[in-house]
């Protein structure tokens, strides 16, 4: 309940430093008990609660009062609470507040007084003339201190509320006269930042919610358009397991650097940080290049590979000191393995590995002082996996590597996603070799992840177990495998699937004893696409990057409270009917697919969509109302604001 009083008024008096205040109650109603008033002074604004400010005067049945011991030529605020009983239960009301300027007491008129002929004063023996020129000198000095405030007409912090509109009217600014004068005078003073920014995301976000007092979230449909030359933009996430446990951080943006395929390849420096290599789309084709995580954090990127042509897929080991990069390149017509080394802190130039045509290569250490090279080389029109086992640049160009053998007379069809892992403390389990291959099944063709397990450090022994599966009971997609060996001896494995609709990635345990593959759970949850895994022992816990298409949140520099979703990178991808968590994301903030193009709809390139936060406080309709007469100041001419209520 609120009550309203009448008749508030609050004048200088002449005395200087001091102001009369005065009110009247409304008619009570029958039975009503004795009402009384608490006036509170504020400095720069109206009080908003009983304990904000100066406490002035309190009483049952109050009607008037004075304030003193004020400095002249200052504004001063006044908001008197209603209240009945005791304690008081106050009824305020945002039209009970009232302001007033102090004067100074200059006495004018004693100097009018003074400047008369002595023989004016000596025949004053009552006092009359000086009591009369009290009369004019009160004004004068009313006029007086009222010319000393126009020296603060244009600061913000001490001009009088009511004169904040004609500075505002002086740069275009539109007050919104519902605010407390404090906040008037914090409009103004960001204003022109706002104007600066006018068209961005955070400034529109700002402006909704000092118009309407409703939140907002805003979004541009733009990317919400299906565009048929603009396919998915995987940047590169990461998420942290600590220790042993089972729960996975938020995803943190890794690098935008576009990357549309192959996956990274990750090393473990002698430190302790974790080095990630990955290929990255530049001008000229693709490089390659690295990053790294230490302490918890990612330092900044950096290229290793830095040329004209499409250099990709890279792969990388620790031999001692000496890293081994290898990668595969395209010259536009021939695909080639090249490799660099790190030795120390410098790199060695690029170098190519053979002159055969070859791709996909993978490489690990043993701990022998070995080096394991996997690679695809094309055999007599068809792409045949070869190895060879090297510790130095002279021992790799020297051969022509091992073949892959037969699995029962059958080809293992080692097609894409090389990747290996030595086992350094088993006896006969020293190598595993995952890959990607497709298979048919019921019709339709689907990619299945398999591995194979070489026994000792033998290149030339023939010790290669029988081609397994990794178990896979629908027709969805299994493939990208990166392995990480557990404390215990068995491997965790990690790739990509579509077993719940859509790529996601996924982690099973792998027991080597008996060669069985536990129940695959997803490690990130949401809906976005997720390719590509690769894993790391980071030794304070497991650290898993990917590439995906999730929205980047920024935040505003102009207004910290304001934060805005880049959906740029979600492109557009056929209908998925099984990814039942993107189709429930339709119409919703968070929704990131594109749609059909519709003119003057919210699926279109000039709609920017307000998601409106009710309040009970606040009628949405009216809100939505001067909502749609006020926004076009702070907005481009090119786009048009869409309501969107819960």
């Amino acid at each position: 309940m609120t009550v309203r009083l009448l008749q508030i008024t609050a004048a200088g008096h002449p005395d200087g430093n001091r102001i009369d205040l005065s009110w009247a109650y409304p008619p009570p109603e029958q039975g009503a008990p004795p009402a009384g008033v608490r006036v509170v002074r504020g400095e720069d604004t109206h009080p908003v609660t009983p304990e904000d400010g100066h406490l002035v005067a309190q009483g049952i049945g109050l009607v008037s009062t004075s304030d003193t011991r004020l400095r002249g030529e200052r504004a001063y605020y006044y908001t008197l609470f209603p209240f009945t009983g005791d304690p008081p239960a106050y009824q305020p009301d945002p039209h009970n507040q009232v302001s007033a300027l102090a004067t100074a007491p200059y006495d004018l008129a004693g100097l009018m007084y003074g400047m008369l002929p002595a023989l004016y004063q000596r025949y004053d023996t009552a006092g009359q003339l000086r009591d009369f020129l009290d009369l004019p000198g009160a004004e004068l000095d009313r006029l007086y201190s009222l010319a000393g405030t126009a020296l603060d007409l244009t600061d913000l912090d001490r001009v009088e509320g009511s004169l904040l509109p004609l500075l505002a009217g002086w740069i275009g600014w539109r007050t919104n006269h519902r605010l407390p004068v404090g906040a008037q005078r914090g409009e103004i003073r960001i204003a022109p930042r706002v104007y600066q920014a006018i068209g961005g995301m955070p400034t529109l976000e700002a402006s909704v919610a000092r118009i309407s007092g409703v939140p907002a979230h805003t979004k541009e449909f733009v990317h919400n358009v299906a565009r048929t030359n603009q396919p998915e933009r995987l940047n590169l996430w990461a998420t942290v397991r600590a220790g042993g446990g089972t729960t996975w951080t938020d995803p943190e943006l890794v690098s935008v650097n576009a990357n549309y395929e192959g996956r990274p390849a990750t090393v473990r420096e002698a430190d302790g940080s974790v080095s990630v290599f990955y290929q990255t789309q530049r001008e000229h084709g693709a490089d390659i290049w690295s990053k790294r995580f230490a302490g918890g954090q990612w330092r900044p990127s950096f290229p290793v590979v830095d040329r004209p042509g499409t250099d990709t897929n890279p792969s990388a080991t620790l031999q001692g000191g000496t890293l081994w990069l290898f990668w595969q390149s395209f010259d536009g017509q021939r695909w080639g393995v090249w490799f660099a080394r790190r030795v120390g802190d410098s790199w060695r130039a690029p170098e190519r590995f053979g002159e055969a045509e070859r791709r996909l290569p993978a490489v690990v250490a043993d701990n022998t002082g070995g080096v394991w090279l996997f690679w695809l080389e094309r055999t007599a029109g068809a792409w045949q996996l070869r190895y060879k086992r090297f510790t130095s640049v002279t021992d790799l160009n020297t051969g022509a590597g091992t073949a892959f053998p037969l699995d029962a007379g059958a080809q293992p069809r080692v097609e894409e996603d090389l990747h290996v892992l030595f086992h350094p403390t088993s006896p006969n389990q020293r190598l595993w070799l995952f890959w990607s291959r497709r298979d048919t099944a019921a019709g339709q063709t689907r990619w299945s992840t398999v591995y194979r397990v070489k026994q000792a450090l033998d290149p030339a022994a023939t010790d290669w177990s029988p081609i397994r599966a990794v178990p896979r009971t629908g027709t969805y997609h299994d493939r990208q495998p990166a392995a990480l060996l557990l404390p215990g001896g068995d491997i965790e494995l990690f790739w990509a699937s579509t077993k719940d609709g859509g790529w996601s990635v996924v982690r099973a345990v792998l027991a080597t004893a008996t060669n069985t593959v536990g129940a695959s759970t997803r490690i990130v949850t949401d809906a976005f696409t997720k390719r590509a895994p690769l894993v790391a022992d980071i030794g304070t816990g497991t650290l898993v990057a990917y590439r995906s298409n999730r929205s980047i949140r920024y935040a505003s520099q102009t207004f910290g409270a304001t934060s805005s979703l880049d959906h740029r990178y979600a492109g557009t991808s056929t209908v998925d009917t099984g990814a039942t968590a993107k189709r429930e994301l339709r119409g919703r903030f968070e929704d990131f697919q594109t749609y059909t193009y519709g003119t003057g709809g919210r699926i279109a390139r000039d709609a920017v969509g307000l998601y409106l936060t009710p309040r009970d406080d606040v009628d949405l309709a009216a809100a939505i109302a001067q909502l749609a007469g006020a926004l076009g100041e702070f907005m481009p001419v090119t786009t048009r604001p869409v309501f969107i209520t819960p």
